[in-house]
């Protein structure tokens, strides 16, 4: 299988996950929001299916909750995706760190698998699963 996409394309979706993941972990949630399409989607096993905007706002509102004050680390690696266009499919793996009262514990090993799309503002997430292979 060869390499799909320009190189600035590649680079820019690369950006998409390091941008996901920092955004989410500083709390800074309506930047995460806009690391999908205005009719993406999110799912998880734990929190359910969240789509659109709105949608993706609540599930940042009962994300935060959840923490319950700790700090987290999304750390992605091994990304692959394959680009057509302005569409494509990628995955990536996920290592998640829960850090609080001076305590760090890798929570979640797994990974997400996305449908990205580029619109006028650049490649988003149409959409983004992520599958948990364990946790603590």
């Amino acid at each position: 299988m060869g390499i799909s996409g320009s190189l600035e394309d590649r680079e820019e979706i690369r950006e998409l996950h390091a941008r996901y993941c920092l955004t989410i972990d500083n709390g800074r949630y309506d930047e995460w929001i806009d690391c999908f399409t205005a009719d993406g989607a999110f799912e998880s096993p734990r929190f359910g299916r969240h789509a659109g905007t709105d949608g993706l706002r609540k599930f940042a509102a009962m994300y935060k909750e959840s923490l319950g004050g700790a700090r987290v680390l999304h750390v992605v690696t091994n990304h692959t995706f394959e680009l057509s266009g302005a569409s494509g499919t990628g995955s990536c793996y996920l290592l998640y760190y829960h850090c609080k009262d001076g305590r760090v514990q890798q929570s979640t090993l797994g990974y997400y698998t996305d449908k990205l799309r580029k619109i006028d503002a650049g490649w988003r997430f149409e959409s983004r699963q992520v599958t948990i292979l364990g946790h603590s």
